[in-house]
């Protein structure tokens, strides 16, 4: 329970009280307790300080099988460490409807009943007391990533995926159990990052809804900047044509790099090829051989940096190894991609020639400020500018159609959102 000024002048009061009794007396004997009906108008106090309601609205999953409900819920207190913020534009992936409704066939886990939701575009509602620099009405975004603060490499997508340890799975079915397809929600202090909105919105001219194109960019930049990209240098990003893997080809941009894009989809490459002035962007299409995936890189150099975000089903896929092959002496390559079994990989050829693998998963607090900063100076480009479009809005009681939109029309630079608390 948050322990706001006021409440904290209560609970010392009494604890006053009790020092000026003499040891044995009864009241000084008995144990400090306060009765629920105290409890609450202590809550209801600190809930009137910070200008929040009693209650707020989630859209609440009791089930991958059956439908969510639009449901009253108590509003949490800002205790220290946790913002309260009200989202203005929360992502909805292209796969939502295959992880909260048909039976969850991804096999995603989090614990029932849940309001689901990761990233967002937000507004600061309330902040607790050890904030030093957040103030209400700020406008930030919100990460999807919550660490362990006793231990930062247990992470969690919060409101998607609880993880498969006890303690991703305490940290999800705590304090950061509900997400952000609600009208309001908590958030970490430390995932809670400010915008500078009057260069953003007015010197940039930015939209607000153009900000949430970030919950895709800021994944492939936490792998690109541990793999310690440089300006200059030549990145091949593989596959380069889904939501992450594009938004990669941004990213190594603004940071100065030239790209291979390799895929499949040629449409899709062809307008990746077209985000830059002739020779930032090449593409190459993957063959399904070794060697003539190898051949077709070949035509470009040698490569300095190997950046693979392949899906679960590309393990046995002809451009892991071409990629791995193609890299220089010295090079490195990192893997951020969602394939659970194994991969092989040229042994020989890896020690021979010193090639550092590095593996990442989503991005550090700093890597999200840095990102941001780059948007800022206007280094990375987002929006409909830089081609990304919002595919649509929609209010948490028009869930199931905001699902259906999503997975037909979000994917690579396209935003699906919820507007719980409108426009």
């Amino acid at each position: 329970m948050c322990m706001t000024i006021r409440t904290w002048r209560v609970l010392q009061s009494v604890r006053n009280r009790l020092k000026t009794q003499p040891k044995n007396s009864r009241l000084a004997s008995r144990p400090l307790k306060l009765s629920s009906k105290r409890l609450f108008s202590i809550k209801m106090t600190s809930l009137a300080e910070h200008s929040l309601p009693e209650t707020y609205n989630g859209l609440l999953f009791h089930s991958a099988s059956s439908p969510p409900t639009l449901t009253a819920l108590p509003t949490p207190i800002p205790t220290a460490g946790t913002v309260i913020v009200k989202p203005l534009y929360s992502i909805i992936v292209q796969y939502a409807n295959t992880i909260f409704t048909n039976g969850n066939p991804r096999g995603y886990k989090y614990p029932l009943p849940l309001v689901p939701g990761g990233a967002c575009v937000a507004r600061v509602a309330a902040v607790p007391s050890d904030a030093t620099s957040l103030k209400p009405g700020q406008l930030v975004y919100v990460e999807i990533t919550v660490r362990g603060r006793d231990d930062p490499n247990i992470k969690i997508l919060r409101g998607f995926h609880e993880g498969n340890s006890e303690g991703t799975r305490r940290l999800m079915g705590g304090e950061w159990r509900n997400g952000c397809w609600a009208t309001l929600c908590t958030a970490p202090l430390e995932s809670v990052h400010a915008f500078d909105e009057e260069i953003l919105v007015g010197k940039l001219g930015y939209k607000l809804e153009e900000l949430g194109s970030l919950s895709q960019l800021v994944v492939p930049y936490g792998g690109l900047a541990d793999i310690g990209l440089k300006p200059g240098e030549t990145v091949l990003i593989a596959p380069a044509t889904g939501s992450f893997s594009s938004a990669a080809v941004h990213v190594a941009l603004a940071m100065g790099a030239r790209v291979i894009a390799m895929g499949r989809n040629e449409a899709a490459l062809a307008e990746l090829k077209k985000l830059a002035e002739p020779g930032r962007v090449e593409t190459v299409k993957i063959s399904g051989d070794v060697q003539e995936d190898i051949n077709a890189l070949a035509k470009f150099g040698p490569l300095d940096v190997y950046f693979d975000i392949s899906p679960s089903l590309a393990s046995k896929s002809s451009h892991i190894k071409a990629g791995i092959m193609s890299l220089r002496p010295g090079g490195r390559m990192s893997l951020m991609g969602g394939i659970h079994g194994d991969i092989d990989l040229p042994y020989w050829h890896i020690s021979y020639n010193g090639i550092t693998i590095k593996g990442t998963f989503m991005n550090t607090i700093q890597q999200a400020k840095d990102l941001i900063k780059l948007v800022e100076r206007g280094v990375l480009k987002i929006g409909s500018r830089a081609g990304m479009k919002v595919a649509g809005k929609y209010k948490l009681e028009d869930w199931e159609q905001a699902f259906d939109v999503a997975a037909a029309e979000g994917g690579p630079g396209r935003s699906v959102y919820f507007i719980p608390n409108g426009e």
